[in-house]
C-alpha cells in the first residue's frame, strides 16, 4: 500500500501566534509531526502544504517535501481540510507522480504521536478493505446522551434520543451506546474516499482509540504548555 502523509500548516494563527513554528522543547512545532512521519516504515513520502515561505523553509530543512506554496484562497481561517487535500492530489496528477492508495493527515497541533500508533492505523486500514478511513478518537468524559439543548421557550430538551429508551439521560452510563470524540491525532484516508466521495472520512470510518494524554490538540497557550509538559515527562521520544 502506497501511503503519503500530508501535514497542513497555515501561516496564520490567532490563538497562539506563529503556532506551527513555535519552539516546543526546542523544536518547531511542525517538526514534531514531520519527524514522526519520516520514522514510520509505512509512510513513503512526507509532504507539507503551507502558504508560508517561513514554514516551508523549516519543513524542508526537517526533511519534508514542499513542492508548492498553498494558494491564499486555501489558507483562510474558515478553509476546510477537504479542498486542501483535493489540491494536493490534483498537484500529484498534474505532475504525473505516483498516486497513493491513502493519505495520512497529521495536524501539526498534535505533537504527542507515536510511530507505533500510526503503524497500527495503517494495519487497521489494510485489514479492512471496505473501510473508507481510520480516525484517531478518545472516549469523552461527558456522554452526549446526557446532554441537553436550550429551546426558545427557555426549557431544555434532550440533545439525543435512543429508540426504545424513554429517558436515556437518566440511564446508567453503562446502558448507553459507546461514543467517541474525534481528535487531531491522525486521519488515514483512502484516496478514493477523497476523489469519489468528496470526503475526508467517508461513511465507513474505523476508530483508532488514543490515550487522552497523546491526543492533545494545541489551540491556545495552556494546551501548548500542557504539550510541553507531556513531552518532557516522556522524554519527547516517539
Amino acid at each position: 500500500m502506497l501511503i503519503y502523509s500530508l501535514i497542513p500548516a497555515r501561516g496564520g494563527s490567532k490563538g497562539v501566534p506563529h503556532k506551527n513554528i513555535r519552539l516546543l522543547r526546542g523544536i518547531p512545532l511542525i517538526v514534531h509531526s514531520i519527524d514522526v512521519s519520516l520514522e514510520c516504515p509505512s509512510i513513503q513520502r512526507t509532504f507539507v502544504s503551507t502558504d508560508s515561505e517561513r514554514i516551508a523553509d523549516i519543513a524542508k530543512n526537517a526533511g519534508a517535501e514542499i513542492p508548492f506554496l498553498r494558494p491564499r484562497e486555501l489558507a483562510q481561517d474558515d478553509t476546510r481540510d477537504l479542498p486542501v487535500f483535493q489540491h494536493f492530489l490534483d498537484w500529484l496528477l498534474q505532475n504525473a507522480l505516483p498516486f497513493p492508495d491513502a493519505v495520512l493527515q497529521l495536524r501539526p497541533t498534535s505533537p504527542c504521536r507515536s510511530v507505533s500508533k500510526i503503524e497500527e492505523a495503517v494495519e487497521l486500514l489494510k485489514r479492512n478493505p471496505e473501510a473508507d478511513s481510520v480516525r484517531g478518537v478518545v472516549e469523552p468524559e461527558q456522554n452526549p446522551y446526557k446532554m441537553w439543548r436550550m429551546e426558545e421557550d427557555g426549557f431544555m430538551r434532550p440533545l439525543l434520543t435512543i429508540p426504545g429508551i424513554r429517558e436515556p439521560y437518566n440511564e446508567p452510563r453503562q446502558n448507553l451506546p459507546r461514543v467517541f470524540w474525534q481528535t487531531g491525532y491522525l486521519d488515514l484516508i483512502r484516496t478514493r474516499t477523497i476523489l469519489e466521495n468528496n470526503s475526508l472520512t467517508g461513511t465507513r470510518v474505523l476508530p483508532l482509540p488514543i490515550d487522552s494524554t497523546e491526543a492533545i490538540d494545541i489551540d491556545d497557550e495552556s494546551s501548548f504548555q500542557l504539550a510541553e509538559w507531556i513531552l518532557t515527562k516522556r522524554g519527547g521520544n516517539p
